[in-house]
């Protein structure tokens, strides 16, 4: 039992004595020694004002508390404006504080010790530890400023061998810094300058499968670098697409179609038409049945006005189901053709002729073969190509449907959704003068692009993480099976804790950071757990993102004034001013009876 408990009813079982003492010692005094009632009940109220107010100097009652909100400072609180509160407490990350601030573990301790209906966070912000007891109270935050450096970092973890990814971020602190890509073989793979925002975009190519550490720097004007960040990269081998190419004439489109889709691992089937009913390639029966068992069909104008009603009829249900085909339109396309697409939601027009060309990438050697690719035996990478411009080619802009890829003119290519699959339409004329110009990276991306948005989507099986995982902290997987666990980068085992609230969610606490191995049954994937001095900037911007999206008002439900213990000494000096009364009552002899002199002993 608390002093707070027993003491009230301390004080009033002395006080009662103290009233029952007085009331016998009346009663039981001869009429002649009598005192004088009032004398009695004077004395008893006294005695219970007195108790009354030694109760209260011990215990003042509680005084409002302007605007109920408890302070937490956290790690940076230093030089940030906190709001006036007489209530202070400091976190473990904010160090010891200012004086007067009340140090305290964690915030769900400080919460039960202040029961605040509003917080403010002052400083970088509140850790995993302390989010989820918040509640429902109103929060308000005053973010310190973020580290120099990266910030914000973006990046594809799954990419397909050989192709294009791209890295989006942000830099804080360091204006006119300039960012770059390195590959895991310590090459400078793409640069780029800040823009106003402090953002960048840098771009890169997947080679082998397996993960990579790719690197992204900001260097100031001297080449000293300022910042850096690991970025992992998984390339992952997947199941060969299956293509179907269909010309309607052999032409050198047709040839470069077929380099680039042997080059990048497809499984090709082609044919083209020679005129008087001949045709030649290896493509299967164009019937229901064939078309199914592909994932793309790529033909030319001239091949689709060759198609029967039935061919045209198998190839709308065959994309219902899932497939994908894109129409290679150099000239404007015929009626029949836009009818078929129409009918299909994609309805577009297209312009007029325009020139574009594409971008050339790095302008120096090292630096281009590390973003185009070494080549192969028979087009090995010439380092003459740096600086060189492209060819210009040309297309006709298209309206309507779904841009097609940002590699290339956002009006070059449109698409539309058509049940499981997806349907486009792309103008480009020449695209073959790339490779014959030595560029069949610039050809083999802008195809493979287009090829990507529209192909069959494969059954993809891997687990997701939510979001970027951090040593010491929880890091959600979805998509496992109830026997998943996770190897340590030291080959420890470690069981994943299923979530209660989800179907296929499990929870991992990583203590060391390093690549972890998720597996469950025979299926495994990577995972990368980052420690947070190996990106301070990116930890401190997560952090500070995720307290300010717990800030809120205070909710209607939760509106009542706080209070805090008063001040004591006004109750402490009336309780001395009553109990000198009752000690000067005491003594007095005012309103005692008077004895004659002849009664009193000799």
């Amino acid at each position: 039992m608390t002093p707070e408990r027993w003491l009230l009813p301390l004080l009033c079982a002395a006080a009662a004595l103290s009233i029952l003492r007085l009331a016998i010692a009346h009663l039981r005094a001869p009429p002649e020694a009598r005192p004088a009632a009032w004398r009695t009940c004077a004395l008893a109220v006294l005695t219970v004002v007195s108790a009354g107010l030694l109760a209260r100097t011990l215990q003042p009652p509680p005084v409002p508390v302007a605007g109920d909100t408890l302070v937490v400072l956290t790690a940076g609180w230093q030089g940030l404006p906190m709001p006036a509160s007489q209530r202070v407490v400091a976190l473990p990350e904010a160090g010891d504080g200012p004086p007067g601030a009340l140090r305290t573990p964690d915030l769900a301790t400080a919460l039960r010790r202040h029961d605040a209906q509003a917080l403010t966070i002052v400083g970088a912000g509140l850790t995993a530890r302390d989010r989820d007891a918040i509640g429902d109270r109103a929060l308000a935050f005053v973010p310190a400023a973020l580290p120099d450096g990266i910030v914000a970092l973006e990046a594809p973890r799954d990419v397909a061998p050989g192709a294009r990814f791209e890295v989006r971020g942000g830099v804080a602190g360091l204006e006119g810094a300039q960012v770059v890509l390195v590959d895991p073989a310590g090459r400078i793979v793409d640069t780029a300058t800040l823009d106003e925002a402090g953002g960048f975009r840098l771009a890169g190519t997947a080679r082998g499968t397996g993960q990579a550490q790719f690197g992204v720097g900001v260097r100031d004007a001297e080449g000293a670098e300022l910042s850096r960040v690991e970025v992992p990269v998984v390339v992952e081998a997947a199941a060969p697409v299956r293509v179907l190419l269909l010309a309607g004439a052999p032409n050198p489109d047709l040839r470069a179609l077929r380099r680039w889709a042997e080059d990048t691992g497809m499984r090709l089937h082609w044919r083209t038409t020679l005129g008087g009913g001949t045709s030649v390639g290896d493509a299967p029966a164009l019937d229901a049945a064939g078309v199914a068992e592909q994932d793309l069909v790529l033909l030319e104008t001239r091949a689709f006005d060759g198609l029967s009603a039935g061919t045209r009829a198998a190839l709308r249900s065959a994309v219902a189901n899932g497939l994908g085909v894109l129409v290679h339109a150099p000239q404007p396309p015929s009626r029949a053709l836009r009818d078929w697409l129409r009918g299909t939601g994609l309805a577009i027009e297209a312009g007029p002729v325009r020139t574009w060309r594409p971008d050339p990438g790095p302008s120096e050697a090292a630096r281009l073969r590390a973003w185009a690719g070494p080549g192969s035996a028979d087009a090995p990478f010439d380092p003459l190509l740096a600086g060189e411009a492209p060819p210009t080619l040309t297309y006709r802009p298209l309206s309507g449907g779904l841009p097609g890829s940002e590699d290339s003119a956002q009006d070059m290519m449109r698409w539309q959704a058509w049940g499981r699959g997806r349907i486009g339409l792309v103008t480009l004329a020449d695209s073959w003068r790339l490779p014959l110009a030595g560029r069949a990276d610039l050809h083999a991306a802008l195809w493979s692009s287009w090829a990507g948005t529209l192909a069959r989507a494969g059954d993809r099986d891997t687990a997701t993480v939510e979001r970027s995982a951090w040593g010491g902290e929880r890091v959600a997987l979805c998509g496992l099976g109830p026997d998943a666990q996770a190897i340590a980068p030291d080959g420890r085992a470690t069981p994943l804790l299923r979530d209660p609230a989800t179907r296929d969610c499990a929870g991992l606490w990583p203590r060391v950071a390093g690549w972890y191995r998720i597996v469950d049954a025979d299926r495994h994937w990577p995972v990368q757990v980052r420690a947070i001095e190996d990106a301070p900037g990116l930890a401190a911007a997560q952090q500070r993102a995720r307290t300010q999206a717990l800030v809120r008002e205070m909710s209607g439900g939760r509106a009542s004034q706080a209070t805090a213990p008063g001040s004591s000494w006004p109750w402490a000096l009336a309780w001395l001013l009553a109990t000198t009364a009752l000690w000067a009552l005491g003594r007095a002899r005012l309103g005692r009876a008077q004895v004659p002199a002849s009664s009193q002993p000799r």
